[in-house]
């Protein structure tokens, strides 16, 4: 985990960002502020969804739960 003033990277993806503002979405509609990173990386993008120390855990538990929708559809 990376820390950037008292945010914390929960996710990271290249390319493609559909992933990170469906998940981002989802944080949002349980309360979470999150904030969208995005740098270049030799040419290709890379998004980093930070959210604050204190709702991480939740915030990783509702990763998980995304991630396992997206395994069963």
């Amino acid at each position: 985990m990376l820390f950037h003033g008292g945010m914390v990277v929960i996710h990271q993806s290249f390319g493609t960002p559909r992933v990170i503002y469906s998940l981002r979405n989802r944080l949002e509609r349980n309360l979470i502020h999150s904030e969208l990173n995005v740098q270049r990386k030799k040419g290709i993008p890379t998004y980093q969804l930070l959210v604050p120390k204190k709702d991480a855990r939740q915030a990783r538990e509702l990763l998980k739960h995304y991630k396992k929708e997206l395994e069963q559809a």
